[in-house]
C-alpha cells in the first residue's frame, strides 16, 4: 500500500514537473518572440534627460529592431519605456556609436529587460588603460580624480555583456533588416574610401571647414550609418567630431543626402579660446550639414545645453539648403544652444527635472519607402507630414 501510494504520488510530480516545465518553456519562447510588424520604419528618438545622451530606436516594417546607442544609465527606464510603448519584445541589435557613457551607459540595464540578439561596435576603445594626466589633458575643467579607473570598469562590464554576441563593424559594413539596411560611413576614425551609390558629389562647403586638432579619444571613434527604407534615408553620426566628419564630407560628399539627420554630437561647438584640443571636438561643420542636406533635423540634448559651447553648430545646422524643421528632445534653457530653440509643438520636453521618474517622452518619425515620412511629438501628439520629395536623391 505504501509502495503505491509512493507511486501514485511520483507520477502526479512528475506531471506537474512537466506542465511547469513546458509553462516555463512557454513563457521563455513569449518573451523573445519576434516584434509585431509596423508597416512603415519607426524610428524613435528619445529623451534621455538634463544632460547629453542619445538612445534612438528603429523599428522596422517587419518588427525588426535596432537601438542605436543605448544612452546614460540613469536614463534606462526612459529608454525601456519607449520601447514598451513601440511594441518591442525583443531588440535585433544594440549598435553602440562609441565608448561614452551617455551612449552605452544603460546598456546592462536595458538588456536585462529585453533579450538582446546582437551587440555592434567600432571595436577596442581607445580610452582603455589611459591614467589620469591623460584624462587630465582631455577633461580640463570636467576632470575627476579616478576618471580612468572608473571608465575601465564600465567598458570591461560591456565586454563581458555582450560577449559571445558581439560584431565589430568597418566602413562600408552593411547591417541588412527585412526592407531595411544599415550602411556603416564611418567608424574607428575611418571613412568610406569610395563614395556610397548616387554620392561623390563636390562639396563646395569644404573651403568653409578648417582643419583642426585632431580627436584621439573615443568622439572621434563613432560608427557613422546611413539608414534606407527604399527612397527614405536617415543618417546618424554618434558623436563624430570635425577632421573625421571632413574626411567624411571632402572633397567630395561620400554620403549623399538624407531626409533626416540626428544632430551630431548633441551640437557640440567649444569655442577656440578653450584650447586648440577642445576646438577639434566641435561637431556638425558646413561640409557636413550642407552636404547632407537634411529636410528634418533631430537635437537629442538635454535642457542644461553645452555650458561652454558656442551656437556655431546650431547655425550651420539651420543654415543648411533644404532644411524644413528642427525637433527636439527637450526645450534648450542654458548653454549654446538655448536662443536657437524651435516651437514648443516640436519639442518633446518643455520642462523635465530629470529623475528616473520623469514621464517617457520621445519624438517619433514614421517613414515610407517613397521617401515620404512624419513627425509627431509623444507630448502632444502633434503631428506633421513631410511629402515625398520630388526628385530622387
Amino acid at each position: 500500500m505504501k509502495r503505491g501510494f509512493i507511486s501514485v504520488c511520483g507520477f502526479i510530480l512528475m506531471l506537474v514537473s512537466l506542465t511547469a516545465g513546458a509553462q516555463e518553456q512557454k513563457t521563455s519562447a513569449a518573451e523573445a518572440a519576434p516584434n509585431a510588424p509596423t508597416g512603415s520604419l519607426e524610428i524613435y528618438f528619445i529623451d534621455v534627460g538634463l544632460s547629453v545622451g542619445n538612445a534612438t530606436l528603429l523599428v522596422t516594417p517587419s518588427g525588426q529592431s535596432v537601438l542605436l546607442d543605448a544612452g546614460p544609465e540613469y536614463a534606462w527606464r526612459r529608454v525601456a519605456g519607449t520601447l514598451q510603448a513601440a511594441g518591442v519584445k525583443q531588440l535585433d541589435y544594440i549598435i553602440i556609436t562609441h565608448f561614452h557613457s551617455d551612449h552605452f551607459g544603460a546598456a546592462r540595464k536595458i538588456s536585462e529587460q529585453f533579450p538582446v540578439r546582437r551587440f555592434i561596435d567600432h571595436g577596442q576603445s581607445v580610452e582603455l588603460g589611459k591614467g589620469d594626466e591623460w584624462w587630465r589633458q582631455r577633461r580640463g575643467p570636467w576632470f575627476k580624480p579616478g576618471m580612468g579607473a572608473k571608465y575601465d570598469q564600465a567598458y570591461r562590464d560591456y565586454l563581458n555583456l555582450s560577449d559571445k554576441r558581439r560584431e565589430t563593424v568597418t566602413p562600408g559594413d552593411v547591417i541588412r533588416l527585412d526592407g531595411v539596411e544599415i550602411r556603416v560611413a564611418c567608424a574607428g576614425a575611418k571613412v568610406l574610401a569610395q563614395p556610397l551609390s548616387g554620392a561623390g558629389q563636390p562639396n563646395n562647403a569644404c573651403d568653409d571647414t578648417d582643419r583642426r586638432a585632431d580627436d584621439d579619444a573615443e568622439d572621434g571613434q563613432s560608427i557613422g550609418v546611413l539608414v534606407t527604407l527604399g527612397k527614405f534615408r536617415f543618417v546618424y553620426l554618434g558623436d563624430l567630431t570635425w577632421n573625421v566628419s571632413k574626411a567624411l564630407f571632402c572633397p567630395t560628399n561620400k554620403v549623399g543626402t538624407c531626409d533626416a539627420y540626428l544632430i551630431t554630437h548633441h551640437a557640440q561647438s567649444l569655442p577656440k579660446s578653450l584650447g586648440e584640443y577642445y576646438y577639434g571636438l566641435c561637431a556638425c561643420p558646413k561640409a557636413e550639414v550642407n552636404a547632407l542636406q537634411p529636410r528634418v533635423a533631430v537635437l537629442s540634448l538635454g535642457a542644461l545645453g553645452h555650458k561652454a559651447g558656442t551656437s556655431e553648430a546650431m547655425q550651420n545646422v539651420r543654415g543648411s539648403p533644404r532644411l524644413q524643421d528642427v525637433w527636439q528632445t527637450e526645450l534648450i534653457t542654458a548653454g549654446g544652444e538655448k536662443d536657437h530653440n524651435s516651437g514648443q509643438e516640436l519639442i518633446a520636453t518643455i520642462k523635465g527635472g530629470g529623475g528616473q521618474n520623469e514621464p517617457v517622452r520621445f519624438i517619433k518619425l514614421s517613414a515610407h519607402p517613397d521617401g515620404s515620412f512624419a513627425m509627431s511629438n509623444s507630448r502632444t501628439g502633434f503631428t506633421k507630414n513631410y511629402p515625398a520629395p520630388d526628385s530622387t536623391h
